[in-house]
């Protein structure tokens, strides 16, 4: 297992229609919120998702993990933390969620790299400009 080095934060607030009748954020929104938290984690980084499917990689999604610790709510600006892990063929991102500096929500997502719609250990060229190290 290899620790990726670099980490991205990024801000998004809840809008009304991500609430449900309670007031509170719907479960499913999480994983909107962690591909957008991931894009802007490539995209900060110089190695946007475009740049990876023009070279022919893909990362499709194998698991969705999500733990809730608080709710958050409509109005919250929510801080989505992502860092990225690689197993082998597989790369897990992890995703910690926080409201005003208070952790609400711990998540994962694994995805298996892709290229030419065949599993792979190569990474997309973008992702020399990260910094792993060994766990």
């Amino acid at each position: 297992m290899e620790i990726c080095t670099y980490k991205h934060t990024a801000r998004i607030e809840v809008r009304y229609a991500e609430t449900d009748q309670m007031g509170i954020v719907h479960h499913s929104v999480y994983a909107v919120w962690f591909e957008q938290a991931r894009t802007e984690y490539f995209r900060t980084a110089g190695a946007s998702y475009a740049d990876m499917e023009a070279e022919g990689f893909g990362a499709p999604v194998l698991e969705l993990n999500v733990k809730f610790k608080q709710p958050t709510r409509y109005g919250d600006f929510v801080d989505v933390e992502t860092s990225m892990i690689r197993e082998g063929l597989k790369v897990r991102f992890e995703y910690k969620v926080f409201v005003n500096g208070n952790l609400c929500t711990l998540g994962s997502t694994l995805h298996c790299m892709t290229k030419g719609g065949r599993p792979t250990r190569e990474l997309p060229s973008g992702f020399a400009k990260f910094e792993f190290v060994q766990a």
